[in-house]
């Protein structure tokens, strides 16, 4: 890893995504539980410094911010979202055109129900994009661990490992967890390698438990555990194991992988890639290997856009037996992906970091099987993990002159163009008819109104509950934020 990046190409992109980012956040309206967070709750909240609720401190503050300044809310949205496109780039060190799209495109192409829940949502992503920015910041500042020569810490990087460490503890539980043990499996790999410990790494260490203590000595975690709190929970009526496999075969593989139909079709693409460049004068075991592993590789990658959306077909009519096929094959198709680095990667630290990766994606995931509920976005996490595998596994190929990425640039670049436009369309749309509809709300409201019509907005699985359900938490909290009277009646159309 020797090749410099052209730091002038990586910041011209890195702007047009900023700019990209900052108007899809302004054309995107708050929801849910954006309008609670901007009233007096939020700073109720705050004043009890949310005791009983969670220990998710940072990410509490950032949506208490973000909904109170819209310049801000367009800032850090604009930043983070270029942030979560360039970081795998600085990671795999290439600022490649070709490369550069590909991220882009990988990122615009995350399941709905993942984009609505963090890139336009502005609670989740305030834990959950922040999150994710920390663990590739630290990714950024260890990746030297996976190089021949011993890794170097700058003065600067040692003297913030501490309150980084604690810093990245305070957005979302399950990242919370995965940092304490990476940060460990870093310090025992550094040593092993290099016989020696780093005060980067150690300090680094001691700040995520610091930051794991202070978020879960917040009281809602006893409450969570005892069953007591309204919302989440862990499942206590029935075995370990069986509540495993309950959310393995219902929630976890779709929500894990399944989904994520344009990364499976890269993901497939790049590792069959390296099964065929790499995969030469092999034994007979092997080679078997290698056209089984290109065989289920292909499979899954078209399995969803042709079997599931294209033909509506379920290979079993029972509900449960299809979940359970499709969760088994989704397994199968991981395992892979793990066992074609670990049996074709012959680069021992290329072999390390991509395995590094693959086996964060599913780390981190792990304490989702413990708590209910699970949503898209608690996945947005493994999906950059993911991105993160494709982009240095790529650069790896364009150094062994498997490939030739300016064949690819055109397509590539027209492919993300054209996704970013579109979504551009979606959200101008939004952003209309949400001016329009509050307008005529303010304007019922002002005329004295007793029932006020609020009319749905197009396009609404791209965001989060946009519209409050009549009777609801956030129906209060919306007639708040607005300002419309108590005792007015919503109708929803």
């Amino acid at each position: 890893m020797t090749k410099k990046i052209n730091s002038l190409h990586l910041a011209i992109f890195s702007f047009i995504l900023f700019v990209f980012y900052f108007f899809l956040s302004y054309m995107t309206p708050l929801t849910h539980d954006d309008w609670t967070w901007a009233i007096h709750f939020g700073t109720d909240r705050l004043g009890e410094w949310f005791k009983d609720y969670n220990g998710r401190y940072l990410g509490n503050l950032t949506e208490i911010l973000i909904t109170r300044s819209s310049f801000i809310r367009y800032f850090l949205m604009g930043v983070l979202g270029a942030a979560l496109v360039v970081l795998p780039l600085l990671i795999a060190r290439t600022s490649k055109w070709t490369l550069s799209f590909l991220s882009f495109f990988l990122v615009l192409s995350v399941p709905l129900g993942m984009l609505k829940s963090t890139f336009t949502w502005a609670a989740g992503f305030a834990n959950y994009n922040t999150a994710i920015l920390c663990i590739l910041l630290y990714i950024l500042i260890i990746k030297n661990v996976f190089y021949d020569k011993a890794p170097k810490y700058s003065l600067f990087v040692v003297c913030i490992a501490l309150p980084f460490g604690v810093i990245s503890q305070l957005f979302v539980e399950h990242a919370t967890i995965y940092n304490v043990f990476a940060a460990l499996f870093i310090i025992i790999y550094s040593f092993v390698k290099f016989r020696k410990f780093y005060f980067f790494q150690v300090l680094y260490f001691v700040g995520t438990l610091i930051g794991a203590i202070l978020m879960f000595t917040n009281g809602a975690y006893v409450k969570i555990f005892s069953g007591s709190d309204n919302y989440r929970s862990v499942k206590t009526d029935q075995g370990l194991f069986s509540r495993i496999y309950e959310v393995f075969y219902t929630d976890m593989y779709k929500l894990f992988i399944m989904n994520n139909m344009w990364l499976n079709i890269v993901l497939a693409l790049v590792t069959i890639l390296l099964l065929v460049k790499a995969g030469k004068n092999l034994s007979t075991g092997l080679l078997i290997l290698k056209n089984s592993f290109i065989f289920i590789l292909t499979i899954y990658a078209f399995y969803v856009p042709i079997v599931k959306n294209t033909l509506h077909l379920s290979f079993f009519t029972n509900p449960v037996k299809n979940a359970n096929f499709e969760a088994w094959l989704s397994v199968l198709f991981y395992l892979v992906l793990i066992l074609s680095v670990f049996l074709f990667v012959l680069n021992r630290n290329l072999k390390v970091e991509l395995s590094f990766y693959l086996l964060s994606a599913a780390f981190v995931s792990a304490p989702l099987f413990l708590i209910t509920p699970i949503g898209a976005r608690c996945f947005v996490i493994p999906y950059l993990m993911f991105v993160l595998y494709i982009i240095r596994l790529l650069v790896f190929a364009n150094e062994s002159n498997w490939i030739d990425f300016s064949n690819w640039i055109i397509p590539i670049a027209g492919l993300t163009i054209v996704v970013a436009l579109a979504y551009s369309v979606v959200f101008y749309h939004i952003k209309s008819a949400d001016n329009e509809r509050m307008e005529e709300v303010r304007q019922q409201v002002k005329s004295g109104e007793k029932a006020v019509t609020l009319k749905r907005l197009p396009y609404e699985d791209f965001l989060w509950n946009s519209t409050p359900v009549p009777g609801s938490f956030q129906e209060e909290t919306f007639k708040v934020y607005f300002k419309i009277p108590k005792e007015t009646k919503l109708i929803v159309k």
